[in-house]
């Protein structure tokens, strides 16, 4: 998803964040009811005597939640590239912002570089004073192009 608002006399915020199919609530919920089946089916062949699927039903509920954890995590991720008339700013982080990091808005310009397989998504990078940044790594590649021009015509506006 991609947020881009002005902010009057003080540049553009553009918010970029993954697709979020289910909240962490549904997750929860989600988990819950197939740990149900799951120790229901085990409790009732445990009962028959193949008491040994217990542990193994038990060992795939604790991999489901890493996974769905991870992928929760991942889903949470956020990043906020604020452009000035002086500087961009790019600040990643989960829950709060991460170190940001500061380029000069003179010498910047945004790129979308064409992946070197078809397989692979392109990756849309901002480059400036010596170094460059990939932005929107997570997003599909509609919205990646989308950005890419915006990025553009905010980079042209400041």
């Amino acid at each position: 998803m991609v947020d881009i608002t002005e902010r009057p006399g003080s540049g553009w915020r553009i918010v970029l964040q993954p697709n979020r199919s289910i909240s962490w609530h549904g997750t929860i919920v989600f988990y819950l009811i197939l740990a149900a089946v799951s120790f229901t089916v085990a409790g009732g062949l445990a009962v028959l005597g193949y008491w040994l699927v217990l542990p193994f039903a038990g060992l795939e509920m604790i991999a489901l939640a890493a996974a769905l954890y991870a992928a929760a995590r991942y889903c949470w991720q956020r990043e906020v590239i604020s452009v000035d008339s002086e500087g961009i700013r790019i600040e990643r982080g989960h829950r709060r912002p991460g170190e940001p990091l500061d380029l000069p808005r003179l010498w910047s310009r945004a790129e979308l570089e064409c992946p070197s397989h078809p397989w692979r998504p392109s990756r849309l990078l901002i480059r400036g004073g010596g170094s460059e940044v990939e932005v929107g790594r997570f997003l599909n590649e509609e919205e990646r192009v989308r950005l890419a021009e915006s990025l553009r015509r905010v980079l042209a506006t400041c």
